[in-house]
C-alpha cells in the first residue's frame, strides 16, 4: 500500500477513534488497513438504519433528549408559560389563535345541557328535564358559579379552554356546602395555574409520595395533594386533590402537567413578528426621511437654512408639496431608497404563517384573515377539516370539563332541594341515576353553500342514511327544540287560504 493511502487509513481510523490491528480473526480490511472486531462493533453501532437517527455532521445540529416528558416540563415549562402570556399581549396571530379556541370550543353560548331523565325507556320524564335544564342555566347565571361572583358560567368556560391553550393546563378549585354561598351549594374558585410550584419536587420513600412539579402523586400517578406558593421564594401549601379540578391534554404516559398548546408555534410567532415590525418600522423612517443635507466641510452642526431649530440648536429644514426649495452654496443631498417592504415581504412571511398555522393545528386562511388564494373547492376542504380539529378540542372540554363540573353540582342540588318541579317540589337525591341521564350541544357551523347542503341532505334522508337529529345537532342545533318551534308556529302564523281558481266557461271557446 502506498504511503498516501496508508495515511488516509490512520486519519480515517484517528477521527473515528479506532485502532489498527494486525490481521487477526474477525477482523476486516478498512483502506489497506486492518480493525478488530471491537472496532467494527463500533462503527456498525454508528450505522443507523433509519436516516433520522444517523450521527454525523448533517445532524450534528439536531439536539435530542431521551428525557420522560416530565423531566422536560420541569426545566421548561415555567419559560414556556411565560412566553406563551408574552405572546398572548403582544402577538397579533396569537392573539387571533386564542380567540378561535374561545369561539370554536365554546362559541357564543356555550354548550347546552340537554337532560335525558326518562321514567322508562321510550317515556320521558319531561318535567324532570325541564327543571334540571332551568336549574343548570340558573346556576350558570353571573354570581352565582363562580365564586367571586364575577363572572358566568360562560365567562368561566372561555377561560378554561383559553387558559388552557394559553397555559397548557388549567386549575379549579371546588366550593361545597354553604361556602358556596349560593343555592346549589356548589360553586367553582378559577386559580392562576402559575401558583401551582412548579419548582417543588422530590422522589418517592418509603411512606411518602413524590412530587411532581407541585403535584403530589401516589405509586399509581394519581394526584393525591396540590402544593401552591403564591410566589417562588414562599413556602408551597397543600390542597386535598379531591378539591381541585385539573386537567391538561396528555401528550405522553405519565404526564402530570399541560404544555401550552402554542409551543411548537413560539419561535415562528416570535422571529416573524419581530420581522414584520422590524420591516414596519424600516418602512415607516424611510417614508418620513426623504436624505440629508450634505455640508461641504461636512460638518454635522452646520446651519443649513433660515428656519425653526431643534432641541440642540441645529436647524430643521422641511418640504411642503408644490414648493422649491434652495439650497445654500456647497450643499449637497443625499436621499434614503428604503428596501422595505420589498416584493419577497409579503411571500416570505405568509410562508413563515402557514408554518405557524401547522404548529398551532389550524388552517391559515382561518388564523390569517387570507382567503385570497382559495377557489370553492379548497375552502370546503379547508373548513371540513378545521371542523374536525374543533370538534376533536370539543370531546376533550366535554369529557375533561363539562361531565366532571356537571356530576358534582347535580349531587349537591340534589342535595339542596336546588332543583324543583313546576308544582314546588325538590327533586328527590334517591333518583340521581335517573336524574344524571345527559347530553350536550355544542356549537355547530354553516355551510358556506346552504343550498347544496340541504339538497344533499334531502338525498340522504330518502336513502335513510342520515336523520333530521344529527343533521340539526351538525348546525348546533337540538332537534326537540327545533320541532317545537315548528309546532309553535304552526299555532300562532295562520295558514295561507288556497289560491282561488276560476272554473272554465265551456262557451267560451265558441266565441
Amino acid at each position: 500500500m502506498t504511503t498516501s493511502r496508508l495515511d488516509a487509513a490512520k486519519a480515517y481510523l484517528a477521527e473515528r477513534n479506532l485502532t489498527p490491528a494486525v490481521r487477526q480473526p474477525g477482523a476486516s480490511r478498512v483502506l489497506g488497513g486492518w480493525i478488530g472486531p471491537e472496532a467494527k462493533r463500533r462503527v456498525a453501532a454508528n450505522a443507523r438504519a433509519f436516516a433520522g437517527a444517523r450521527l454525523d455532521r448533517l445532524t450534528d445540529s439536531w439536539r435530542a433528549t431521551s428525557e420522560r416528558i416530565n423531566d422536560e416540563l420541569r426545566t421548561d415549562l415555567d419559560a414556556l408559560i411565560r412566553r406563551s402570556r408574552e405572546l398572548e399581549s403582544n402577538n397579533d396571530y396569537a392573539q387571533r389563535y386564542l380567540q378561535m379556541v374561545e369561539t370554536n370550543v365554546v362559541g357564543d353560548a356555550g354548550p347546552r345541557l340537554i337532560s335525558l331523565a326518562d321514567n322508562a325507556p321510550g317515556n320521558p320524564d319531561q318535567l324532570a328535564r325541564d327543571a334540571i335544564e332551568r336549574a343548570w342555566k340558573g346556576w350558570l347565571k353571573r354570581g352565582v358559579c363562580e365564586i367571586s361572583g364575577t363572572q358566568s358560567g360562560i365567562e368561566v368556560m372561555w377561560q378554561i379552554v383559553r387558559g388552557t391553550a394559553r397555559d397548557g393546563d388549567y386549575i379549579i378549585e371546588e366550593i361545597r356546602g354553604q361556602a358556596a354561598g349560593n343555592a346549589y351549594g356548589y360553586a367553582l374558585r378559577l386559580i392562576d395555574v402559575t401558583r401551582l410550584a412548579t419548582w417543588y419536587n422530590r422522589e418517592a420513600a418509603d411512606g411518602v409520595n413524590a412530587i411532581r412539579m407541585g403535584i403530589e402523586i401516589d405509586y399509581y400517578g394519581r394526584a393525591v395533594r396540590y402544593w401552591f406558593a403564591d410566589t417562588r421564594h414562599s413556602a408551597p401549601q397543600p390542597v386535598a386533590a379531591q378539591n381541585i379540578i385539573h386537567r391538561f391534554r396528555g401528550i405522553r404516559p405519565e404526564q402530570v402537567r399541560g404544555i401550552p398548546w402554542m409551543h411548537a408555534s413560539m419561535l415562528s410567532m416570535h422571529f416573524v413578528g419581530e420581522f414584520a415590525l422590524s420591516a414596519l418600522v424600516a418602512a415607516k423612517h424611510g417614508a418620513d426621511h426623504l436624505g440629508f443635507f450634505v455640508a461641504p466641510d461636512g460638518d454635522p452642526q452646520a446651519p443649513l437654512l433660515d428656519g425653526d431649530t431643534d432641541e440642540r440648536g441645529r436647524t430643521i429644514t422641511t418640504s411642503a408639496p408644490g414648493t422649491y426649495d434652495t439650497l445654500p452654496m456647497g450643499y449637497d443631498v443625499k436621499t434614503v431608497d428604503s428596501k422595505y417592504p420589498n416584493e419577497v415581504f409579503d411571500p416570505f412571511v405568509k410562508s413563515a404563517n402557514r408554518r405557524m398555522a401547522s404548529g398551532l393545528n389550524v388552517s391559515y386562511p382561518a388564523l390569517c384573515n387570507d382567503h385570497a388564494d382559495l377557489n370553492y373547492n379548497s375552502i370546503r376542504a379547508t373548513q371540513a377539516d378545521d371542523r374536525d380539529q374543533w370538534r376533536k378540542v370539543q370531546a376533550w372540554f366535554r369529557e375533561a370539563w363539562l361531565e366532571t363540573i356537571f356530576d358534582s353540582w347535580l349531587t349537591m342540588a340534589l342535595a339542596s332541594g336546588a332543583i324543583r318541579m313546576p308544582n314546588g317540589s325538590p327533586l328527590p337525591m334517591a333518583k340521581r341515576e335517573k336524574f344524571a341521564a345527559h347530553a350536550w350541544q355544542f356549537r355547530g357551523w354553516q355551510s358556506n353553500d346552504p343550498l347544496k347542503d340541504v339538497q344533499a341532505f334531502r338525498e340522504e334522508l330518502e336513502l335513510h342514511v342520515n336523520s333530521r337529529t344529527r343533521y340539526t345537532a351538525e348546525r348546533g342545533r337540538e332537534f326537540d327544540d327545533v320541532a317545537r318551534e315548528i309546532a309553535l308556529e304552526a299555532q300562532t302564523v295562520p295558514t295561507p287560504a288556497p289560491a282561488a281558481t276560476l272554473t272554465p266557461d265551456p262557451g267560451a271557446a265558441d266565441q
